[in-house]
């Protein structure tokens, strides 16, 4: 709350006097990684992908109409006085610290929502999986699908090689996970965004590291499908 309170007096004015009568998503900070960020595809939303059956129900879109209202009554919009990368994570780390004492549940998705929006913006997989992993915990929805959107939605010409290997491995984690859960087509395509994160970073050995897994992904994918197609049953005339 005290970061959140210090960017409201930075702009002049009370964190409490927004009307919060606006639903719109936060605008992404400016900075200068932000380039190409017009080109950018909608942001994936948690609450529009299909549930997963591990906890409570997500709020309804009504709901969350008047949570994202107490949010914006609340904070304003964080992400219009973050500035820089830096600043948008210690928002997006507030947030998540928020969440954690927040009682209602549309307005903790709401603010966990924000919170990973905002980790986007400033290309922090680290956060996006923290914010992630929070809601799943109370929420039924379908994280790692939610986790592998959200990396995708980093643009990788952007960061530098630090940042880039925090993705892969972020990715490599999804892709890890997703073929736990067999879910195979996801873990290919989060392998593949592990071996293009491991090029942007520079690191050879990572790349090719990763391009073996994706082969042996591949390879494993391709043996349960055919599995799957032989103990299918036969088709009636």
């Amino acid at each position: 709350m005290v970061v959140l309170g210090m960017l409201a007096m930075s702009a002049g004015l009370p964190l409490f006097d927004m009307t919060g009568r606006q639903a719109a998503q936060a605008a992404p900070p400016s900075s200068e990684n932000d380039e190409g960020a017009a080109s950018r595809p909608e942001r994936p939303r948690m609450q529009s992908l299909a549930p997963s059956s591990r906890g409570g129900v997500v709020p309804s879109q009504r709901v969350l109409v008047d949570a994202r209202a107490t949010f914006r009554q609340r904070y304003g919009n964080p992400a219009t006085r973050a500035r820089t990368s830096t600043a948008t994570l210690l928002v997006a780390e507030a947030l998540l610290a928020e969440a954690t004492d927040e009682s209602d549940p549309a307005v903790k998705w709401v603010i966990l929502d924000e919170a990973r929006k905002l980790a986007i913006s400033a290309g922090s997989p680290q956060i996006i999986g923290r914010a992630v992993r929070i809601a799943s915990s109370e929420f039924d929805f379908d994280a790692l699908n939610v986790e592998y959107r959200s990396l995708l939605e980093i643009p990788l010409r952007a960061l530098d090689p630090g940042r880039a290997s925090e993705l892969a491995e972020a990715a490599e984690g999804i892709a890890t996970r997703a073929e736990i859960d067999r879910s195979f087509d996801l873990a290919l395509l989060a392998q593949g965004l592990s071996v293009r994160a491991w090029q942007r970073a520079g690191s050879i050995d990572g790349a090719r590291t990763a391009s073996k897994r994706l082969e042996a992904l591949e390879q494993t994918a391709k043996t349960a499908k055919t599995a799957k197609t032989a103990k299918a049953p036969p088709r009636g005339p």
